[in-house]
């Protein structure tokens, strides 16, 4: 775990209870598995319960790779701004076709015909 403490700074050492997940999120520069199983909690963010207490958010995914030590950081840091804005996507509520107005410029109104008017013959 040398490695974990020179890559981390001050702060992250006292958050024992998120070590596991933090240690994945630092092995995703290292290990196709652990960038694997990000996009995974990306993807599924808003759909699962991810416990609080135990799991860096997705909203702190990108802080956390600025400060961190990588061997690449350009790319590390597209890593988790890649797989935040997934997880951002996935948070937002998708708008009912049904829930738009009749006549809101999105498709023509449609309402029927007066009946006073006839087809001709």
């Amino acid at each position: 775990m040398e490695l974990t403490r020179l890559a981390c700074p001050a702060e992250c050492r006292g958050d024992r209870a998120r070590r596991a997940h933090h240690d994945r999120l630092l092995a995703v520069e290292t290990d196709p598995d652990a960038v694997v199983e990000l996009f995974e909690t990306a993807v599924t963010w808003a759909e699962l319960e991810y416990p609080a207490e135990s799991t860096i958010p997705p909203a702190q995914w990108v802080e956390f790779a600025e400060k961190h030590r990588w061997q690449d950081p350009d790319r590390a840091l597209r890593i988790f701004l890649l797989a935040a804005d997934i997880a951002r996507r996935g948070a937002r509520t998708p708008v009912q076709p049904h829930a738009r107005a009749v006549g809101d410029g999105v498709c023509p109104t449609l309402v029927p015909a007066p009946r006073h008017l006839r087809l001709a013959e």
